[in-house]
């Protein structure tokens, strides 16, 4: 879930004259990544929410970008963060060197989940991450409620959303089809509800009908305002995490461009560009307009429209589409 970066209490994004210009001979995240590995929500920024980092971290993975030195060193400055019982808190810097958890994180159950996806994805070597993974996907089973059949964002907390449970259903999927971690996590994973169940959860909970309407009747629980977030991006995940695919998922592709793709590629539907969405056209086929939002990102970054997430898919699929013929 991505409404960390709408938090009035969190600490201020950079001034737009603080963003420097792309460069393609930097390392990648240059100006997220601090020299303890910190990867922070805003350039030369003092506040790390997680989640914003594994979902960069993995969208540039996944557009074929070589993130594991971010990676890795992300997640050992991370690690010792972690609570006892699975979760990681939000950590912002005190002074100049120190950093302090404060607050809980954005959603835990998509945390959860992205944290280990990028051990097995990215570092799979790493048996230090596999340990902590194994307390996230145990700490990732308590936020399950059976009765509901939804994931809770955050323990104690009734708030559900439509794009987590779509992130936990992915991100389940590939780590149980990967025998390696579904031999090592095998305790753990069967512990958490079935694609089946979690399906059905989002049917009932969400409304949602793979092959019905564009959009969910629902995007949480309880209702949130509706707005191009969450209402017009919660689809927007089914792409990314491989619900909706094939002739289908192009289908409903082609009918969310039509209704949203004109203000969105503008920069007109909301402050953040979402990159998010350039990555799902990019995963359905549609090269031309992944690359428009590319070409425009240079004017979203001058001007202080940016984080780390629309970073990580700016740099990914710079090395996606530049590895292409032009579309």
């Amino acid at each position: 879930m991505l409404a960390a970066v709408f938090c009035l209490g969190c600490p201020a994004p950079a001034s737009a004259g603080e963003y420097a210009p792309p460069a393609s001979n930097v390392a990648a995240f240059a100006d997220f990544t601090l020299p303890d590995g910190a990867i922070t929500v805003f350039p030369k920024g003092d506040y790390v929410e997680p989640y914003f980092a594994l979902t960069a971290l993995l969208a540039a993975h996944g557009l074929g970008l070589d993130v594991a030195p971010a990676a890795s060193a992300f997640a050992h400055w991370l690690l010792p963060f972690q609570q006892a019982d699975g979760p990681f808190p939000r950590i912002c810097r005190s002074g100049a060197t120190d950093w302090l958890a404060c607050g809980p994180a954005d959603a835990d159950d998509s945390l959860d989940a992205l944290w280990c996806l990028l051990a097995a994805q990215v570092l799979p070597a790493d048996r230090v991450l596999a340990a902590s993974c194994a307390r996230s996907l145990a700490h990732l089973a308590s936020l399950w409620n059976p009765a509901q059949q939804t994931f809770h964002a955050l323990p104690g907390n009734s708030a559900a959303y439509f794009a987590d449970n779509v992130e936990v259903i992915g991100a389940l999927r590939q780590l149980r089809r990967r025998p390696a971690t579904a031999t090592r996590f095998a305790v753990q994973l069967a512990a958490l509800p079935s694609a089946a169940g979690m399906l059905q959860g989002l049917r009932r909970n969400y409304g949602y009908d793979a092959d019905g309407a564009l959009e969910p009747q629902r995007a949480s629980m309880p209702p949130t305002p509706p707005g191009f977030y969450p209402s017009a991006v919660a689809p927007v995940y089914l792409w990314l995490y491989d619900l909706r695919s094939g002739t289908s998922g192009q289908r409903y592709w082609h009918a969310w461009m039509e209704r949203y793709g004109k203000q969105w590629l503008a920069g007109e539907s909301d402050h953040y560009p979402w990159g998010l969405i350039a990555w799902a056209a990019y995963r359905t086929g549609d090269a031309p307009t992944a690359r428009s939002w590319l070409q425009n990102c240079d004017a979203w970054r001058a001007a202080g429209r940016w984080n780390v997430v629309e970073e990580g898919v700016r740099i990914g699929l710079a090395n996606a589409l530049d590895s292409k013929p032009p579309s």
